[in-house]
């Protein structure tokens, strides 16, 4: 059977999976999958939702969404993750809860506000959606110590990661959260962070 291969985008919700296959040592095939063709109809038979991540078993099966994704790897590689039963991994999923469910909404209607609003209503859409970041980013400032996973990166860590590349204000969003630029850079040099930017030819850490 084939291994894993990941489909997906170098700065796409793809990275956390790289992050966490090389974690766990599973050596996977990387297939980029451009805008357009996740719009095409041959990438509509793998994922009806026209999006990557598409997380490809050995078996062949696909795993489309990202918290599928995490789920799958961490109860698949359990050196992902803490313990079943453990209040750490009560607080894993508690993180990626916020990740997936708050931060990342307003990430979305920022990035993609034609999905939420007539065009005219645009600036306050986005408006509200950095206002909503803030009030994210200062819980999981509120959060690391100096990771999301304690004293060294977990899987929520690399998740998070991923999410800090793509918001619109750098700058807005490290003010007053010291730990977060903290948590950030630490990331940035991380092995498998740079390993995974490296292998799509962008510059450590970006």
């Amino acid at each position: 059977m084939a291994g894993y291969r990941v489909m997906g985008r170098s700065v796409a919700g793809s990275f956390f999976v790289e992050c966490l296959l090389r974690e766990a040592g599973i050596d996977y095939e990387f297939i980029h999958v451009s805008r357009g063709d996740s719009k095409s109809g041959d990438f509509a038979a793998i994922n009806p939702l026209a999006r990557v991540p598409v997380l490809v078993l050995p078996d062949g099966r696909n795993i489309i969404e990202t918290v599928a994704i995490f789920i799958h790897l961490v109860e698949t590689s359990p050196a992902l993750a803490p313990p079943t039963g453990t209040t750490a991994r009560d607080r894993m999923w508690q993180h990626l809860a916020v990740l997936a469910t708050s931060l990342y909404p307003a990430l979305h209607r920022f990035h993609h506000t034609y999905y939420y609003a007539p065009e005219e209503m645009f600036d306050g859409v986005r408006d509200k959606a950095l206002e909503d970041g803030d009030r994210w980013w200062d819980y999981l400032e509120s959060q690391l110590d100096p990771f999301l996973g304690g004293a060294s990166p977990g899987a929520t860590d690399f998740y998070m990661f991923m999410m800090t590349r793509w918001v619109p204000d750098r700058d807005r969003m490290l003010a007053g959260r010291p730990r977060l630029g903290s948590f950030i850079e630490h990331m940035r040099a991380h092995p498998t962070v740079d390993a995974v930017t490296q292998s799509h030819g962008r510059p450590s850490g970006t």
